[in-house]
């Protein structure tokens, strides 16, 4: 499914039953650009990371859920540290 059909469906759940014109989706993509652009930092990360976790731990995708967070992880060698550790904890718990 790409990103206009995508609209398309949203949209359609809605009750916006309309044609979307190419302009509006170009328009859709010009504005995730930009909201990617303006990265997490550390701080939003680690007040994001238990939810992330948990997300993660309840056998949910949280990457897809929270691509940005994933995004960081991936880049970030302190903040990926204090994922794995948490991870560990909720698992360990998870199993006893």
């Amino acid at each position: 499914m790409n990103i206009k059909e995508l609209i398309q469906k949203f949209r359609a759940s809605l009750g916006m039953q309309k044609e979307l014109p190419n302009e509006a989706v170009l328009g859709f993509l010009r504005v995730l650009e930009e909201v990617r652009a303006e990265e997490l930092d550390c701080d939003e990360i680690y007040a994001k990371l238990d939810e992330y976790v948990e997300c993660q731990a309840g056998t949910h995708d949280a990457a897809q859920l929270m691509p940005l967070i994933r995004e960081h992880l991936d880049l970030c060698p302190e903040c990926c540290e204090e994922y794995e550790a948490l991870l560990n904890v909720i698992e360990e718990a998870e199993e006893k």
